[in-house]
């Protein structure tokens, strides 16, 4: 199905990319053949009729919860929830901040939900990236470190470009580590609520 899928998706691709190629050169002047424009008048009014059609919507929704998934799964907060998916704790009696963070290699700006109290760490996005994101509660004792550092940076940010963020960034985050998940990023956006709800026996 994948296959299918790619496939798919790589002629939606070429037409795509063609048509966009012949429109371009023919308004800036160019001339194409004949079967070019008969293609590029065909495509156009072929995406025009999808556009307003209800296989638009049916389309971009089901885009969008693909997409939605997939982050999820590729930034591992699905392999979390495995584990730390836990409804129990869907509805606790505390304040959640929306913010920036990063899990995996997936930055999520403005839809990132914490929450800390004695018990541990809440984490959710905003309701419509919820699909493929199930709530999350990671209790302190699954902790082994928080550390902090200034500024928000991808896994393959050069040293030097870090440095000077660093520098300009005045917001703090925070590194959380799981040993059973040695190899999942986790950096939210730290909070002084988040700063004093870690039990001291966790190392920073």
């Amino acid at each position: 199905m994948k296959i299918v899928l790619k496939f798919i998706g790589f002629i939606w691709a070429v037409s795509f990319l063609s048509f966009f190629v012949l429109s371009f050169y023919s308004g800036t002047g160019g001339e194409i053949p004949t079967i070019a424009q008969e293609y590029v008048i065909h495509f156009q009014g072929l995406l025009e009729s999808f556009l307003t059609s209800q296989w638009f919507f049916i389309v971009f929704v089901a885009g969008w919860f693909g997409v939605s998934y997939s982050l999820g799964k590729q930034s591992g907060w699905q392999n979390l929830a495995k584990k730390y998916g836990n409804y129990k704790y869907d509805n606790p009696n505390v304040n959640f901040r929306t913010g920036n963070g990063y899990i995996g290699k997936i930055r999520h700006n403005g839809i990132l939900k914490v929450a800390t109290n004695s018990k541990g760490v809440y984490l959710r996005v905003l309701f419509p990236f919820k699909f493929g994101h199930k709530n999350l509660f990671i209790p302190w004792q699954d902790i082994s470190v928080v550390t902090s550092e200034r500024g928000l940076f991808s896994d393959k940010t050069p040293s030097f470009l870090k440095r000077i963020g660093k520098t300009i960034s005045g917001t703090e985050y925070l590194n959380i580590k799981l040993p059973q998940f040695p190899e999942q990023r986790i950096t939210i956006q730290s909070s002084e609520q988040l700063l004093g709800s870690i039990p001291k026996n966790i190392n920073k």
